[in-house]
């Protein structure tokens, strides 16, 4: 046995308590992958996040965050899910080719229309918003390019294609950093730079990547059966989704119209420092976990894995979470972006909350349409709690409002999972015999 293989072991055992069988580590090998391939690009667009803060400015950088924020609002509406039924259904090659060219076909439709209703109403759209125009239609193509990413990226999941899924994030955080340094030189240090980047970055590597995937897999035309079985399932993640976006970008709406422009701009560096790093890491570890988790024989176990490694590893992410923020908002300029120590613990909590969300989240969704469902209400629920918070929270107690109101929300949600979770996981079997206990 390697010397890698040797350490790999021996940590898996000390935060599980055995030994990795050939499911484990294929898992981690895949997880390695995975890992390395976005460590390489989050450290590439960190860069450019941190260049973008200094550079920019706490008002200029605040208002990406609510570009972006107003983006990822729009976006679900033109997947309706469909980057969750991809992976759950397209991982089958007999219906792979329907699959993939229902859901294509069908986002592509969605895509047109969303982004002429919102031109349409796009006076009111801004309203609700609370943002100009401009910034309306920088965030219309923001939503328009992650879209086409997130689906083209569950294609790469459902061929387990985890090394071109890497690739492709850095890929995007080249792009990204390209694009920001030439808007620098020709546009200056206003927030449409970052605008352009964003979007050029998403929709450019997502577009290289699709054509790649359909010499592989030539999609077959629009399939109502197909997309009968998909619908349901992708229904119920869209409106997870929904929930996603008033757990994960209500925030910047609200900071932005409760407070200042370069209170905003503090959020923002402190939302990229914890929570988009958490976020980006739980996207990492799902991109790997929900196949996995679809495939495994025994859920219930997988379960009890992941609880005994968070017990062990919990105190250590959190740690982690304080030491990143420290060094991303140093590098920021503390003269800019304050370095408070409450805020800064609050958000480590927030941000390890996530992954813990993602891990034990991943594992019941691969039970199929309904878990989704309960996925639904306990999304929607948790965020509809965590924009009353914000709205509470912020205007009283400026930024901190933010993490205490997501830390009330992730509580709520992983408490709602952990009070259901027998009734999407197999019983637990009797060690004596194997048979199920009662």
């Amino acid at each position: 046995m390697s010397e890698t293989a040797s350490l790999r072991d021996t940590l898996y055992k000390k935060l599980v308590g055995e030994h990795p069988g050939s499911g484990a580590q294929e898992f981690i090998k895949h997880l390695g992958v995975i890992g390395f391939s976005f460590a390489a690009a989050k450290v590439i667009s960190g860069v450019v996040a941190i260049a973008a803060g200094r550079l920019l400015g706490p008002e200029e950088y605040g208002r990406i965050n609510v570009m972006a924020s107003a983006g990822a609002a729009i976006a679900p509406f033109m997947l309706a899910g469909l980057q969750y039924s991809v992976v759950r259904y397209g991982v089958k090659p007999e219906t792979r080719a329907r699959v993939f060219g229902s859901a294509l076909a069908a986002a592509a439709s969605l895509t047109v229309l969303v982004a002429g209703l919102a031109l349409l109403f796009r006076g009111a759209l801004a309203d609700i918003f609370h943002i100009d125009r401009g910034m309306l239609y920088f965030s219309l193509g923001y939503a328009a390019a992650t879209a086409a990413f997130l689906l083209t990226s569950g294609m790469q999941q459902a061929l387990s294609r985890f090394s071109r899924r890497g690739m492709g994030e850095i890929a995007f955080s080249l792009t990204l950093a390209g694009v920001f340094g030439l808007g620098l030189l020709y546009l200056g240090r206003v927030y449409e730079v970052m605008a352009w980047a964003y979007i050029a970055a998403f929709g450019g590597t997502a577009f290289f990547w699709l054509y790649r995937t359909l010499k592989e897999v030539k999609p077959a035309g629009f399939s109502g059966e197909a997309f009968s079985s998909m619908s349901e399932y992708g229904f119920y993640n869209f409106g997870a989704s929904l929930g996603g976006v008033l757990l994960l970008n209500v925030q910047g709406l609200v900071v932005n119209a409760a407070l200042t422009p370069a209170e905003t701009g503090v959020y923002a560096a402190y939302y990229t420092a914890a929570i988009n790093i958490g976020g980006y890491l739980a996207y990492a570890l799902a991109t790997v976990l929900f196949p996995k988790a679809s495939a495994a024989p025994d859920r219930r176990r997988l379960w009890d894995l992941a609880v005994r490694g968070w017990l062990r590893a919990g105190p250590a992410v959190i740690l982690i979470f304080v030491l990143v923020q420290c060094a991303v908002l140093s590098l920021m300029g503390r003269h800019q972006y304050g370095l408070d120590p409450l805020l800064i613990a609050l958000f480590s909590v927030a941000g390890s909350l996530t992954l813990l969300w993602t891990t034990l989240g991943n594992i019941i969704l691969a039970e199929g349409v309904n878990a989704s469902r309960m996925q639904l209400f306990l999304s929607l629920g948790a965020g509809l709690l965590n924009f009353l918070a914000c709205v509470a929270l912020v205007p009283a107690l400026g930024v901190k409002g933010v993490p205490i109101a997501f830390i009330i929300a992730y509580s709520a949600m992983i408490g709602g999972l952990w009070l259901v979770k027998d009734s999407y996981l197999p019983p637990k079997a009797d060690k004596t015999n194997g048979a199920p206990l009662p």
